[in-house]
């Protein structure tokens, strides 16, 4: 294990270098959310409509969950800093292509490679805290990192309005270029290798070593499941509250902000009921709540002539927030299974979800006829099969 004082320029102190890898890790929800206000201003500047921009959320994520399963081997390979700094060059460049871009297609390309970047850079931040700590410290070291991530998506559309109060979408965009310009100087001059450089010829033996182990492709399905409807959601929002709701630009991120709160507060209750059931109960119980929620949606949004904004979103707070009791849990039976590969499982994971949410995303865009449906139907579709395949693997295979 590396020390953080042995490297002449390294952080003297983790509680830094944990703020740092915190705002690493929060490349990926500031890239999805920051500018899901501006999603109709940007159609209208580049004169589409607003299903074009929302797919580019969707590319971003395929770009994201491939930068994480190239990443992974890699930083093994070459070292964390390397690939860290790699990413974020990468992801600021761009960034900044995107800030001067009049074409949607180049739009779209210029959101993978951006995506692309970033899943390089962000896959490290857990491998580096692997790297200087372990057992209990890096459980909790690891927890505080990923919170970011729950708080992230809260910030991000909030952060994203008040830009467009005074700027237009572009100057979004400049906002995530100096952010991963600060990312870079911080990253170069405080960040010490923690890995060294191996050897490896079979860079991905890893992720076929846990691809190949039946007793955890429930928990991947679930997982799939679960990040397809959360990311359907994210996608579609934008044109569902502020096109056919006609939510403004200022009042959609507090309304998407519910669905946050909702999902962290999940979190909070997922703590305790892990000290009176076991992580696979607990992944039903979240699948069961998704279900159901996604069902009563879809009923709602074919039979009700008018639909209620106020009476669709505790629909979609419930469904989101049940996203917490999935992930986490399936993330914690997968890696039982792989005690030395625990990194790699995650990283897959990740990846695979990413990769779920951007087709998921990418079906509801394409079916798109400026109702809620599409979103509804792609969501409870994702969460059903999520669960009837668990199930069947449950019964049949006796795993999961």
């Amino acid at each position: 294990m590396s020390s953080l004082t042995s490297a002449p320029l390294g952080v003297n102190n983790i509680r830094n270098l944990l703020l740092m890898l915190s705002a690493l890790t929060a490349l990926a929800p500031l890239g999805t959310d920051i500018y899901l206000p501006a999603v109709p201003s940007m159609a209208s500047r580049l004169g589409v409509v607003i299903h074009d921009i929302e797919i580019s959320i969707s590319f971003f994520l395929l770009g994201l969950s491939l930068g994480q399963l190239l990443g992974g081997p890699l930083s093994d390979q070459f070292g964390r800093r390397k690939l860290v700094l790699t990413g974020l060059v990468v992801f600021s460049l761009a960034t900044l292509a995107i800030i001067f871009t009049t074409s949607v297609y180049w739009l779209w390309g210029l959101r993978f490679v951006q995506a692309l970047g970033g899943g390089l850079a962000m896959v490290n931040s857990s491998a580096i805290i692997r790297d200087i700590s372990s057992g209990q410290v890096g459980a909790a070291n690891l927890i505080r990192v990923m919170q970011v991530m729950m708080l992230a998506p809260l910030v991000a559309p909030m952060l994203g309005m008040l830009i467009l109060h005074f700027s237009d979408w572009s100057m979004i965009f400049a906002f995530l270029f100096i952010y991963s310009l600060v990312l870079i100087y911080l990253f170069y001059y405080y960040l010490p290798e923690t890995s060294p450089q191996q050897a490896n010829k079979n860079l991905f033996k890893n992720y076929w070593l846990v691809l190949q182990e039946s007793r955890v492709w429930g928990f991947m399905i679930s997982v799939c499941a679960a990040y397809a409807g959360l990311l359907t959601f994210v996608t579609a929002s934008p044109s569902i509250f502020m096109e056919y709701f006609g939510l403004s630009e200022t009042l959609y991120p507090f309304v998407f902000g519910l669905n946050v709160l909702t999902m962290i507060l999940m979190s909070r209750v997922n703590l305790h009921l892990l000290s009176r059931f076991t992580s696979k109960k607990i992944i039903s119980i979240g699948q069961s709540i998704q279900v159901v929620a996604g069902a009563c949606m879809l009923v709602y949004v074919l039979f009700v002539p008018v639909i209620n904004l106020w009476l669709l979103v505790p629909l979609t707070m419930l469904f989101m927030g049940s996203h917490s009791f999935i992930i986490s849990n399936s993330i914690a039976c997968t890696t039982e299974y792989f005690p030395k590969q625990a990194g790699t499982a995650t990283a897959l994971l990740a990846a695979l979800g990413f990769l779920s949410g951007g087709v998921a995303g990418g079906l509801a865009g394409h079916f798109a006829d400026g109702t809620p449906l599409p979103m509804v139907t792609v969501m409870l579709v994702s969460c059903l099969l999520g669960a009837m395949i668990r199930i069947y693997m449950r019964k049949t295979l006796k795993v999961c």
